[in-house]
Protein backbone atom coordinates (compact mmCIF):
# COMPACT_ATOMS: atom_id res chain seq x y z
CA UNK A 1 0.00 0.00 0.00
CA UNK A 2 1.63 3.11 -0.88
CA UNK A 3 1.41 6.10 1.21
CA UNK A 4 0.72 9.84 0.95
CA UNK A 5 4.31 11.52 1.29
CA UNK A 6 4.15 14.24 4.08
CA UNK A 7 3.89 17.46 2.82
CA UNK A 8 5.07 20.40 5.17
CA UNK A 9 4.83 23.69 4.86
CA UNK A 10 8.79 24.13 4.99
CA UNK A 11 8.01 21.72 1.63
CA UNK A 12 5.66 24.04 -0.02
CA UNK A 13 8.75 26.72 -0.14
CA UNK A 14 7.70 28.45 3.53
CA UNK A 15 10.31 28.68 6.42
CA UNK A 16 8.90 30.01 9.92
CA UNK A 17 12.70 28.59 11.41
CA UNK A 18 14.56 31.00 9.40
CA UNK A 19 11.97 33.93 9.45
CA UNK A 20 12.41 33.48 13.53
CA UNK A 21 16.41 33.55 13.13
CA UNK A 22 15.98 36.61 11.40
CA UNK A 23 13.84 38.30 13.50
CA UNK A 24 15.89 37.16 16.41
CA UNK A 25 19.26 38.74 15.11
CA UNK A 26 17.97 41.60 14.44
CA UNK A 27 16.22 41.94 18.12
CA UNK A 28 19.91 41.27 18.85
CA UNK A 29 20.91 44.24 16.68
CA UNK A 30 17.77 47.11 18.09
CA UNK A 31 19.01 46.43 21.72
CA UNK A 32 22.17 48.47 20.63
CA UNK A 33 20.56 50.94 19.89
CA UNK A 34 19.04 53.85 21.43
CA UNK A 35 15.43 53.26 22.44
CA UNK A 36 11.92 54.93 23.14
CA UNK A 37 10.98 54.39 26.52
CA UNK A 38 7.72 54.77 25.38
CA UNK A 39 7.33 52.21 23.15
CA UNK A 40 6.27 49.35 25.84
CA UNK A 41 7.32 46.16 23.32
CA UNK A 42 9.44 45.92 20.19
CA UNK A 43 9.89 43.59 18.05
CA UNK A 44 8.47 40.26 18.80
CA UNK A 45 4.61 40.91 20.33
CA UNK A 46 1.12 40.53 18.07
CA UNK A 47 0.91 44.19 18.46
CA UNK A 48 2.87 47.09 19.98
CA UNK A 49 2.02 49.54 22.73
CA UNK A 50 3.18 53.04 23.13
CA UNK A 51 2.50 54.84 26.05
CA UNK A 52 1.16 58.73 25.20
CA UNK A 53 0.64 60.13 28.49
CA UNK A 54 4.20 61.12 28.99
CA UNK A 55 4.76 62.31 25.32
CA UNK A 56 1.21 64.52 24.94
CA UNK A 57 2.42 67.01 27.77
CA UNK A 58 1.75 70.49 26.02
CA UNK A 59 -0.62 69.38 23.49
CA UNK A 60 -3.94 71.08 24.28
CA UNK A 61 -5.56 68.94 21.63
CA UNK A 62 -3.76 65.96 20.23
CA UNK A 63 -4.50 64.72 17.06
CA UNK A 64 -2.78 61.18 15.21
CA UNK A 65 -2.07 61.17 11.61
CA UNK A 66 -1.09 58.01 9.87
CA UNK A 67 0.20 57.24 6.84
CA UNK A 68 1.70 54.45 4.41
CA UNK A 69 3.73 54.39 1.54
CA UNK A 70 6.47 52.32 -0.37
CA UNK A 71 9.50 52.23 -2.25
CA UNK A 72 8.59 51.15 -5.63
CA UNK A 73 10.08 49.27 -8.48
CA UNK A 74 13.21 51.08 -6.77
CA UNK A 75 13.32 47.86 -5.04
CA UNK A 76 13.93 45.97 -8.36
CA UNK A 77 16.94 48.53 -9.39
CA UNK A 78 18.73 47.77 -6.04
CA UNK A 79 17.57 43.96 -6.48
CA UNK A 80 19.49 44.10 -9.99
CA UNK A 81 22.29 46.45 -9.16
CA UNK A 82 22.55 44.55 -5.47
CA UNK A 83 22.50 47.67 -3.74
CA UNK A 84 19.81 47.47 -1.19
CA UNK A 85 21.37 49.70 2.26
CA UNK A 86 19.34 52.76 0.86
CA UNK A 87 16.33 51.51 0.56
CA UNK A 88 15.02 51.11 4.53
CA UNK A 89 15.87 55.04 4.55
CA UNK A 90 13.66 55.38 1.54
CA UNK A 91 10.78 53.76 2.55
CA UNK A 92 11.21 55.78 6.49
CA UNK A 93 11.55 58.59 4.64
CA UNK A 94 8.29 58.63 1.97
CA UNK A 95 6.65 58.15 5.16
CA UNK A 96 7.68 60.86 7.53
CA UNK A 97 7.97 63.34 4.88
CA UNK A 98 3.95 62.83 4.34
CA UNK A 99 3.84 62.74 8.04
CA UNK A 100 5.64 66.05 7.85
CA UNK A 101 2.90 67.92 5.51
CA UNK A 102 0.40 67.60 8.11
CA UNK A 103 3.00 69.37 10.81
CA UNK A 104 3.40 66.21 12.52
CA UNK A 105 5.89 64.62 14.69
CA UNK A 106 6.81 60.92 14.00
CA UNK A 107 6.01 58.48 16.63
CA UNK A 108 6.25 54.76 15.44
CA UNK A 109 6.74 53.28 11.99
CA UNK A 110 5.90 49.65 10.81
CA UNK A 111 7.08 47.84 7.80
CA UNK A 112 5.66 45.11 5.94
CA UNK A 113 7.86 42.99 3.83
CA UNK A 114 7.04 40.29 1.09
CA UNK A 115 9.41 37.35 -0.50
CA UNK A 116 9.24 34.97 -2.74
CA UNK A 117 11.88 33.36 -0.62
CA UNK A 118 14.07 34.42 2.74
CA UNK A 119 17.15 35.47 2.40
CA UNK A 120 18.85 36.09 6.13
CA UNK A 121 21.29 38.80 4.82
CA UNK A 122 18.78 40.83 1.78
CA UNK A 123 16.03 41.05 5.01
CA UNK A 124 18.61 41.61 7.92
CA UNK A 125 20.14 45.05 5.26
CA UNK A 126 16.68 45.89 4.86
CA UNK A 127 15.51 46.28 8.43
CA UNK A 128 19.10 47.97 9.49
CA UNK A 129 18.09 50.35 6.90
CA UNK A 130 14.48 51.24 7.89
CA UNK A 131 16.37 51.34 12.00
CA UNK A 132 18.33 54.04 10.91
CA UNK A 133 15.61 55.62 9.23
CA UNK A 134 13.74 55.63 12.14
CA UNK A 135 16.52 56.81 14.04
CA UNK A 136 16.91 60.08 11.72
CA UNK A 137 13.53 60.66 11.91
CA UNK A 138 12.83 60.87 16.25
CA UNK A 139 10.48 58.02 15.77
CA UNK A 140 10.21 54.16 17.16
CA UNK A 141 10.09 50.81 15.10
CA UNK A 142 7.40 49.12 16.43
CA UNK A 143 7.26 46.39 14.68
CA UNK A 144 6.34 44.67 11.64
CA UNK A 145 5.22 41.66 9.17
CA UNK A 146 7.54 39.28 7.12
CA UNK A 147 5.93 37.25 4.38
CA UNK A 148 7.25 34.71 2.45
CA UNK A 149 5.15 33.96 -0.64
CA UNK A 150 6.22 31.17 -3.15
CA UNK A 151 4.21 31.65 -6.38
CA UNK A 152 3.59 35.42 -6.14
CA UNK A 153 7.14 36.32 -5.64
CA UNK A 154 10.21 34.26 -7.28
CA UNK A 155 12.87 33.70 -5.04
CA UNK A 156 14.75 37.08 -4.97
CA UNK A 157 12.08 39.06 -5.49
CA UNK A 158 10.91 41.24 -2.95
CA UNK A 159 8.35 44.56 -1.94
CA UNK A 160 8.53 46.98 0.58
CA UNK A 161 5.62 49.25 2.37
CA UNK A 162 5.47 51.19 5.35
CA UNK A 163 3.24 52.32 7.76
CA UNK A 164 4.09 55.49 10.09
CA UNK A 165 2.06 57.06 13.09
CA UNK A 166 2.58 61.38 14.32
CA UNK A 167 1.05 63.52 16.58
CA UNK A 168 -0.10 67.16 16.22
CA UNK A 169 -1.76 70.03 17.82
CA UNK A 170 -5.07 69.98 16.23
CA UNK A 171 -5.00 73.98 16.09
CA UNK A 172 -1.68 73.50 14.47
CA UNK A 173 -2.13 71.11 11.53
CA UNK A 174 -0.93 72.58 8.19
CA UNK A 175 -3.09 72.64 5.15
CA UNK A 176 -4.95 74.65 2.72
CA UNK A 177 -6.91 75.97 5.20
CA UNK A 178 -3.98 78.01 6.60
CA UNK A 179 -2.77 79.31 2.85
CA UNK A 180 -3.76 82.26 1.10
CA UNK A 181 -3.09 84.25 -1.65
CA UNK A 182 0.56 86.21 -0.94
CA UNK A 183 2.22 83.60 0.36
CA UNK A 184 5.64 82.55 -0.85
CA UNK A 185 6.82 79.02 -1.78
CA UNK A 186 10.04 77.54 -1.03
CA UNK A 187 11.56 74.84 -2.74
CA UNK A 188 13.73 72.18 -0.51
CA UNK A 189 16.21 70.32 -2.51
CA UNK A 190 16.14 66.56 -3.44
CA UNK A 191 19.05 64.15 -3.42
CA UNK A 192 17.77 63.03 -6.56
CA UNK A 193 14.89 60.99 -8.26
CA UNK A 194 13.57 60.21 -4.22
CA UNK A 195 11.23 56.93 -4.26
CA UNK A 196 9.48 57.77 -7.67
CA UNK A 197 9.60 57.29 -11.60
CA UNK A 198 11.74 54.07 -11.06
CA UNK A 199 9.04 52.28 -13.72
CA UNK A 200 10.13 54.92 -16.53
CA UNK A 201 13.68 55.19 -15.43
CA UNK A 202 14.08 51.10 -15.51
CA UNK A 203 12.96 51.62 -18.85
CA UNK A 204 15.68 54.17 -19.63
CA UNK A 205 18.36 52.12 -18.43
CA UNK A 206 18.05 49.03 -20.30
CA UNK A 207 17.34 51.53 -23.15
CA UNK A 208 20.80 53.16 -22.73
CA UNK A 209 22.88 49.99 -21.52
CA UNK A 210 23.67 51.70 -18.23
CA UNK A 211 26.16 49.60 -15.78
CA UNK A 212 25.60 50.37 -11.94
CA UNK A 213 29.64 51.14 -11.99
CA UNK A 214 29.66 53.33 -15.39
CA UNK A 215 29.35 57.35 -14.87
CA UNK A 216 27.78 59.95 -17.26
CA UNK A 217 29.33 62.69 -18.54
CA UNK A 218 27.16 65.21 -16.52
CA UNK A 219 28.82 63.66 -13.03
CA UNK A 220 31.28 61.84 -11.24
CA UNK A 221 29.19 59.39 -9.57
CA UNK A 222 28.20 56.08 -10.72
CA UNK A 223 24.73 55.45 -11.83
CA UNK A 224 24.43 53.32 -8.96
CA UNK A 225 25.08 56.23 -6.56
CA UNK A 226 23.17 58.80 -8.69
CA UNK A 227 20.41 56.88 -9.65
CA UNK A 228 19.79 55.14 -5.76
CA UNK A 229 20.29 57.98 -3.72
CA UNK A 230 18.48 57.48 -0.38
CA UNK A 231 15.52 59.83 -0.31
CA UNK A 232 15.78 62.91 2.53
CA UNK A 233 14.37 62.56 5.57
CA UNK A 234 13.34 66.03 6.55
CA UNK A 235 12.53 65.56 10.13
CA UNK A 236 15.40 67.50 11.28
CA UNK A 237 14.96 70.10 9.29
CA UNK A 238 11.58 71.35 9.80
CA UNK A 239 11.37 69.73 13.62
CA UNK A 240 11.45 73.37 14.94
CA UNK A 241 9.76 75.54 11.72
CA UNK A 242 6.37 74.10 11.42
CA UNK A 243 5.40 76.68 13.43
CA UNK A 244 6.23 79.21 10.93
CA UNK A 245 4.75 77.34 7.87
CA UNK A 246 1.12 77.33 6.65
CA UNK A 247 1.42 73.90 4.56
CA UNK A 248 3.77 71.69 2.73
CA UNK A 249 3.84 69.34 -0.28
CA UNK A 250 5.85 66.64 -0.58
CA UNK A 251 6.78 66.17 -4.30
CA UNK A 252 6.73 62.33 -4.87
CA UNK A 253 4.31 60.43 -7.65
CA UNK A 254 2.72 63.00 -9.73
CA UNK A 255 5.54 65.77 -9.24
CA UNK A 256 4.83 69.60 -9.34
CA UNK A 257 1.32 69.64 -10.92
CA UNK A 258 -0.17 66.52 -9.25
CA UNK A 259 1.34 67.17 -5.62
CA UNK A 260 1.36 71.52 -5.16
CA UNK A 261 -2.35 71.88 -5.90
CA UNK A 262 -3.22 69.71 -2.67
CA UNK A 263 -2.54 72.10 -0.51
CA UNK A 264 -3.87 74.74 -2.03
CA UNK A 265 -7.56 76.60 -1.40
CA UNK A 266 -9.99 76.92 -3.77
CA UNK A 267 -9.63 80.24 -5.81
CA UNK A 268 -5.91 79.97 -5.43
CA UNK A 269 -3.14 79.42 -8.08
CA UNK A 270 0.80 78.52 -7.56
CA UNK A 271 2.77 80.33 -9.56
CA UNK A 272 6.38 78.82 -10.05
CA UNK A 273 9.19 80.69 -11.57
CA UNK A 274 10.67 78.57 -14.09
CA UNK A 275 13.73 80.47 -13.56
CA UNK A 276 14.31 80.23 -9.61
CA UNK A 277 14.04 76.37 -9.75
CA UNK A 278 17.28 74.79 -11.35
CA UNK A 279 16.59 71.30 -13.06
CA UNK A 280 19.75 68.94 -12.28
CA UNK A 281 21.43 67.73 -14.90
CA UNK A 282 20.37 63.96 -13.99
CA UNK A 283 16.94 64.47 -14.85
CA UNK A 284 17.78 66.59 -18.04
CA UNK A 285 19.34 63.82 -19.21
CA UNK A 286 15.96 61.42 -18.00
CA UNK A 287 13.93 64.31 -19.80
CA UNK A 288 16.37 63.64 -23.26
CA UNK A 289 16.19 60.16 -23.50
CA UNK A 290 13.15 59.58 -22.91
CA UNK A 291 11.96 62.34 -25.09
CA UNK A 292 9.62 63.58 -22.53
CA UNK A 293 8.64 67.32 -22.64
CA UNK A 294 8.84 69.73 -19.59
CA UNK A 295 5.35 69.33 -18.67
CA UNK A 296 5.88 65.43 -18.42
CA UNK A 297 8.99 65.99 -16.69
CA UNK A 298 7.56 67.81 -13.72
CA UNK A 299 4.64 65.55 -14.26
CA UNK A 300 6.84 62.23 -13.15
CA UNK A 301 9.57 63.17 -11.42
CA UNK A 302 10.58 65.75 -8.48
CA UNK A 303 13.14 67.46 -10.47
CA UNK A 304 15.41 68.41 -8.00
CA UNK A 305 12.88 69.43 -5.51
CA UNK A 306 11.62 67.28 -2.71
CA UNK A 307 9.61 69.22 -0.86
CA UNK A 308 7.78 72.56 -1.36
CA UNK A 309 6.92 74.73 2.02
CA UNK A 310 4.28 77.63 1.93
CA UNK A 311 4.96 80.44 4.74
CA UNK A 312 3.90 84.65 4.95
CA UNK A 313 6.13 86.15 2.90
CA UNK A 314 7.78 87.85 5.88
CA UNK A 315 8.88 84.27 7.07
CA UNK A 316 10.85 83.22 4.04
CA UNK A 317 14.21 84.57 5.02
CA UNK A 318 14.27 83.39 8.35
CA UNK A 319 12.96 80.28 7.38
CA UNK A 320 15.55 79.62 4.38
CA UNK A 321 18.22 80.37 6.99
CA UNK A 322 16.66 77.69 9.41
CA UNK A 323 16.81 75.04 6.56
CA UNK A 324 20.27 75.79 5.19
CA UNK A 325 21.91 75.66 9.14
CA UNK A 326 20.34 72.28 9.00
CA UNK A 327 21.82 71.13 6.32
CA UNK A 328 18.87 71.85 3.37
CA UNK A 329 19.60 73.58 0.35
CA UNK A 330 16.60 75.84 -0.45
CA UNK A 331 15.29 78.88 -1.88
CA UNK A 332 12.10 80.68 -3.30
CA UNK A 333 10.74 79.96 -6.42
CA UNK A 334 7.09 81.62 -7.02
CA UNK A 335 3.77 82.53 -4.36
CA UNK A 336 0.28 81.85 -4.25
CA UNK A 337 -2.13 84.00 -6.01
CA UNK A 338 -6.04 84.00 -6.43
CA UNK A 339 -7.24 83.10 -9.19
CA UNK A 340 -11.20 82.71 -10.08
CA UNK A 341 -13.42 82.32 -7.23
CA UNK A 342 -14.85 78.65 -6.82
CA UNK A 343 -11.63 77.56 -9.42
CA UNK A 344 -9.77 74.17 -8.78
CA UNK A 345 -6.37 74.63 -7.41
CA UNK A 346 -3.76 74.81 -9.90
CA UNK A 347 0.53 75.08 -10.59
CA UNK A 348 1.02 77.86 -13.34
CA UNK A 349 5.08 77.38 -14.28
CA UNK A 350 6.66 80.43 -15.66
Amino acid sequence: MNETPTLTYQKAGVDPEKAGKIISRFSDYLKTRPRDPALLAGIGPFAACYRLKPLLTGYEDPTLVTCCDGVGTKAMLALEWNQLAGLGHDLVAMNVNDLLCTGAKPLLFLDYYACGKLDENQLFTLLKSIQEGCELSGCSLAGGETAEMPGLYRDREFDLAGFAVGVVDHGAILGPSRVKAGDRLIALESSGLHSNGYSLVRKVITQEGLRPDGRPEFSQRTWADLLLAPTIIYVSALRELTGSLHAAAHITGGGLFENLPRILPTGTKAVVASQHWQIPELFLWLQKKAGLSTEQLLSTFNCGVGMILVCEAKKVEDSIAHLQSKGVKAREIGSVEAASPNSQPAVVWQ
